[in-house]
């Protein structure tokens, strides 16, 4: 138990480097720590536990304003029977949601909105449910961020009162793989799936727009996992660079979008990518919208990040870089999808990549009716609906309460 909140301490210490200065973290942790007192004093002597409210309260969040959390955060905050907010955990999101007119509490200065979030009924989220905030124990949702082959250890369905996954096959690995409860489980589909869905049906150009691309070339969408970095083979930089200068010669246009926990050189990568007019580096600071990236990118190049099985829903290519597959099936944990529903071009070294890159731009996506066969298993049947799914699920864990 001990070991586990240091190891828990040591990740949110980490994950508050990469937004803010590390000088900062002692006044974070006083504030917390205010709050804390605070809002327990407060919490009882309101007796809010016993208050009857108008409308329920629901607290979303996510390290960034997307993803599931975000898909019914904006679905359910139409609804007028309910007070909807979300907990931001870095200037991006908190600025985002301010934007877009919605309720915000700024996670490590919460006292602002101390109304919300002491009388939060629920709790939803990608990731953590951010307790420490809270002096009664809410509704928890745990909808994830993603699904794919790369091993993990299991989850603690004892956090959360109600876990939604992609599809029948998901639900069915949760089970065998980690004994989860099946009660707990509901099948509704990724609600961020919702975002793609609707995307791939706006001109390409306005998202282009968007996310400020300012050429109509074909895009390559380099997303890897943060266990390789920049590049599995040979020096990273050079690599990278090597690619950035081919994607230039033959008029390509290429996107980096690097997971939120990778290990770079930030400035050293900043200056590469100066060099390339037709180079973008848009990770979530810049552009937290996944969704938005893969609905422009005609092919994509990945490894064992989980973000290939949502871009089987475009039906284009993708190319594989296969790097250290027993650790990532075998080390790591039990994935959640079997390594062999990859469906796609798997390349083992550098050379391969060029030669595999170079065919997909001539015949496209030799993979396509296996994509189409395995987004079913992985995702069900993706209509535009699941956020309204998972607002359900919602709705029927606040009757229960």
């Amino acid at each position: 138990m001990k070991k586990n909140l240091i190891e828990r301490g040591k990740k949110l210490i980490y994950w508050y480097s990469k937004e803010k200065p590390l000088y900062l973290l002692p006044f974070i942790f006083f504030s917390l720590f205010i709050w804390i007192l605070v809002a327990n004093a407060t919490y009882k002597f309101l007796n809010l536990k016993k208050k009857e409210k108008k409308k329920k309260v629901i607290a979303f969040t996510s390290l960034y304003y997307n993803g599931n959390a975000k898909a019914v955060y904006e679905y359910m905050r139409k609804d007028k029977n309910y007070m909807c907010y979300w907990i931001a955990r870095n200037r991006r999101s908190f600025l985002d949601v301010k934007r877009g007119g919605g309720y915000v509490v700024y996670c490590y200065f919460p006292f602002v909105e101390a109304k919300h979030i002491l009388n939060t009924d629920a709790v939803v989220t990608n990731d953590s449910f951010l307790p420490i905030l809270f002096p009664h124990k809410p509704k928890t949702i745990q909808l994830w961020h993603g699904v794919g082959p790369k091993g993990i250890e299991g989850d603690d369905y004892t956090l959360c009162d109600a876990r939604c996954v992609s599809s029948r096959y998901t639900k069915r690995r949760h089970i065998e793989l980690w004994n989860a409860p099946p009660e707990k489980l509901y099948v509704t589909g990724f609600a961020r799936m919702d975002f793609l869905y609707n995307y791939l049906k706006i001109p390409k150009e306005k998202l282009l727009e968007e996310i400020k691309i300012k050429n109509n070339r074909k895009i390559i969408l380099y997303a890897p996992t943060f266990d390789i970095g920049l590049w599995p083979w040979g020096n990273p930089y050079k690599e990278f660079e090597k690619l950035c200068k081919w994607c230039e010669e033959n008029k390509l246009t290429l996107i980096l979008r690097l997971h939120p926990l990778a290990k770079i050189n930030k400035r050293r990568l900043k200056k590469l990518i100066k060099k390339y007019d037709g180079v973008y580096w848009l990770d979530m600071p810049k552009e937290p919208d996944t969704m938005k990236l893969l609905a422009v990118a005609d092919i994509l190049i990945t490894d064992w990040s989980s973000i290939y099985t949502d871009y089987f829903l475009t039906k284009r290519p993708i190319i594989y870089l296969e790097v250290e597959p027993e650790y990532y099936t075998k080390k790591r944990g039990k994935p959640e999808i079997p390594p062999e529903y990859r469906a796609g071009e798997i390349v083992h070294n550098n050379e391969e990549f060029y030669k595999v890159l170079n065919i997909v731009l001539e015949e496209g996506n030799r993979h396509k009716e296996k994509q189409e066969e395995l987004l079913k298993i992985i995702h069900g049947n993706v209509d535009g609906k699941a956020s309204k799914r998972v607002a359900k699920v919602i709705e029927e864990l606040l009757h229960r309460a």
